[in-house]
């Protein structure tokens, strides 16, 4: 019953939005106090750099004026937006937007095209974020432009593999089954921590950074089909299931961060994670070392030099439904185009902003040598994958969990039968949704 409601709701809910993307929107003259609504991530990092970019925006009178607040807190920000959609509360544009709320946005008519923004070109150029872009295009079109592009890396204890005897770090499944053996004969302890956590953006650093790394960057969903089944889906469930079997990782770690508290050797981690042990772990800080996403033997000698990962990246928005899209626009693209302004988000959040030359740009050198830790992931956006662009990624990866993920929790099924599990869900799922 529960379940019937909440289809009802969700499908009352677009019906809506597709009123809302029906009905015209306001025109610039209409705009009356000329002010651009901004809604950002609610996170203070991010809120320290748009507090300063904001007020530069506005001090120089660039344009319109900016004024922002953080999504309101809600079910998620995507909730949050939709409601704000429906209601007519909105804002003009949206940042933390990742690609696959954008295509549901994008379906439901409510985005502008950003492409048509003043020196879109050049600022795709100037930043180098041509092969970004293709990953986050919808439909051939540019509905989000991506603020950050951060990859998901393995972080490892140099004091714990030291003490194991290994002297380089692991960059195969076979590596981490050799540590993961060791550790556990002399110490007790576990190699690795190989799931993320239980909710549905957990698989982005889990099972879909692996397969990115297996695959050299394809796609998980290829012409709306899951390829789970192949070569790089296989062996990513299969090394979670061979690390849960032999318990060289655990099941749950709770609120505890196992890295930090010795548990495990290694850890899937994001950028945002160096500010966080700066200031939480600092004398585990000293010992951690940055290592490329983790893939197995055959498809490290099959692929490049460097793992594809994931990257988690989130993007800003212009809502058609916006006041003022010209003047959007206009702070949109200052906001991309000038390189103070990227060096800034640097500095605030510690995420590489989305640019392809963050190792090349002289105006990044200088953070980049007093933060070796964050250059790690400077070097590998360039083989950062996001999420694929599709409206379903929500309930995609919840398949992941319920067909693939729990099972090798609790060990109901070989890797092989669960990956077909879910590769037919998945099927049936985006089959019904086209």
């Amino acid at each position: 019953m529960k379940a019937a409601m909440r289809r009802w709701q969700v499908a009352a809910l677009w019906a809506l939005l597709g009123l809302v993307a029906c009905s015209p929107s306001p025109t610039p003259s209409a705009a009356g106090d000329k002010v651009i609504r901004l809604w950002i991530a609610p996170n203070p990092a991010e809120e320290r750099f748009w507090t300063f970019a904001v007020e530069r925006w506005n001090k120089r009178q660039l344009g319109a004026r900016v004024e922002f607040t953080t999504i309101p807190a809600t079910g998620g920000s995507e909730e949050a937006i939709l409601t704000a959609l429906v209601s007519g509360n909105g804002p003009d544009i949206s940042a933390n937007i990742f690609p696959g709320f954008a295509a549901q946005l994008a379906n439901l008519g409510q985005l502008v095209d950003l492409s048509v923004m003043p020196g879109f070109t050049e600022v795709v150029g100037k930043r180098q974020m041509g092969r970004l872009l293709h990953h986050t295009a919808i439909a051939g079109h540019h509905y989000m432009m991506p603020l950050y592009y951060s990859p998901s890396l393995i972080w490892w204890r140099t004091d714990i593999l030291a003490g194991l005897g290994v002297k380089t770090l692991p960059t195969t499944f076979e590596d981490v089954y050799r540590l993961s053996h060791l550790r556990a004969e002399r110490e007790g302890g576990m190699g690795m921590q190989v799931l993320a956590g239980r909710e549905w953006r957990s698989r982005w650093y889990d099972y879909i950074s692996y397969y990115y790394a297996g695959s050299e960057g394809a796609s998980y969903i290829q012409a709306r089909k899951a390829q789970y089944e192949s070569p790089a889906g296989l062996e990513s469930l299969d090394f979670i299931q061979t690390m849960l079997k032999n318990q060289w990782s655990g099941l749950d770690f709770g609120s505890d961060d196992p890295l930090a508290r010795g548990m495990v050797a290694g850890a899937a981690h994001g950028a945002w994670d160096i500010s966080t042990y700066q200031e939480n772990y600092p004398a585990v800080l000293k010992h951690i070392a940055i290592g490329p996403m983790l893939r197995s033997e055959r498809a490290a000698k099959a692929g490049g030099s460097r793992a594809y990962t994931f990257a988690d990246c989130k993007g800003i928005v212009l809502f058609k439904s916006s006041r003022l899209p010209v003047e959007a626009l206009q702070f949109i693209s200052w906001l991309l185009a000038d390189d103070e302004v990227s060096l800034l988000w640097l500095q605030k959040t510690g995420m590489p902003p989305s640019r392809g030359d963050l190792t090349t740009n002289p105006i990044f050198t200088a953070f980049y040598k007093s933060h070796p830790l964050a250059s790690e992931y400077a070097k590998y956006v360039e083989v950062g994958v996001p999420t694929a662009p599709i409206e379903e990624t929500i309930d995609v990866n919840k398949i992941m969990n319920v067909q693939m993920i729990e099972p090798m929790l609790f060990k109901a099924k070989p890797a092989r039968q669960a990956a077909a599990d879910a590769a037919r869900s998945t099927d049936r799922l985006l089959e019904h949704t086209r």
